[in-house]
């Protein structure tokens, strides 16, 4: 039988093993689209409908999910190579709201899963217990701000996956990540949420996620190849920084509101860097979709 499985810049990868008379199809997502690659045909699967496991590779030390199929429904068949990568830039986590809700529904549907990435929180947070008191369910400050604005697109709580960081272990977080149609990367501190990412050897896993991928405020900011910080009460001086290298090409200035600094920031970026600076006010945001880039909400663009 073959393996086939999803590895780095969306190219697949086949192996034959030996077992039985069925078909691992090793998938970021869960696929459901394949393609006869002989004769154009198509074949779609309900994932709810079939039997998934999960795999561990030993040598790659990553954990993937399984579709096992017959060999005869399977025959011939191709994995379709995924296009549906997004990733949206914003600052608040009321996605739910009026101003964005018309954009976001054409990206978030019913049957999706979301893996919240909380790993943006401040050194003051150092154990299981402060972490709860920000994001477990019914004491985290930011548990419902999370979890419940996906209510609005259809999905049930089931179906919000949280990352905790002090208790989750590396496999359990990749199987979170791996098993999401959607990560969520939550704002706070974005040079921690990066530490705390490459702790858990995420950064690559996480540059090559297929699906949409939503970040709030340091969660925006983390999604390109190199972000800035403006000076605050956080952050008093200014610094360029890496991120997970998703998308590059422009800057964005999170929380906007035409501060003398913030101006003075963008300006900096823009005669250090040569590149475009989105300003992203509290109502506003980015899509960035194969190398193209829509705002919506209040978004000033200064080049």
């Amino acid at each position: 039988m073959e393996l086939i499985y999803l590895l780095d810049k969306n190219e697949f990868e086949t192996h034959i093993v030996k077992k039985k008379k069925e078909y691992i199809l090793y998938s970021w997502n869960t696929l459901k689209l394949y393609v006869n690659k002989w004769q154009g045909g198509m074949l779609i699967l309900d994932s709810k409908k079939l039997n998934i496991e999960t795999f561990f590779d030993e040598k790659k030390r990553l954990l993937y999910r399984c579709l096992k199929l017959d060999e005869e429904a399977y025959k011939d068949f191709m994995p379709y190579q995924f296009k549906g990568i997004k990733h949206c830039l914003m600052n608040t986590s009321m996605i739910d709201e009026k101003w964005c809700y018309p954009i976001l529904r054409k990206l978030i549907k019913p049957d999706d899963e979301v893996c919240v990435l909380a790993f943006s929180f401040f050194n003051d947070t150092k154990n299981s217990n402060d972490w709860d008191k920000q994001y477990a369910k019914g004491q985290g400050i930011w548990y419902r701000s999370n979890t419940d604005v996906f209510f609005k697109y259809g999905l049930k709580e089931n179906q919000i996956h949280w990352v905790n960081y002090f208790k989750d272990s590396k496999e359990d977080v990749l199987k979170k990540v791996l098993g999401s149609s959607i990560l969520l990367l939550t704002g706070g501190a974005p040079d921690l949420m990066m530490k705390r990412i490459k702790e858990f050897k995420l950064k690559k896993i996480l540059k090559s996620y297929q699906g949409l991928m939503i970040g709030y405020s340091a969660g925006a900011m983390i999604q390109l190849k190199e972000y800035h910080i403006t000076p605050d009460e956080d952050y008093p001086t200014f610094q360029y920084l890496p991120g997970l290298g998703c998308i590059e090409g422009f800057k964005i200035e999170v929380h906007y509101h035409a501060s003398n600094i913030q101006k003075q920031s963008i300006e900096r970026v823009l005669k250090e860097k040569g590149q475009p600076v989105y300003a992203i006010y509290e109502d506003g945001g980015l899509i960035v979709h194969d190398d193209q880039i829509e705002s919506f909400g209040h978004v000033d663009l200064f080049e």
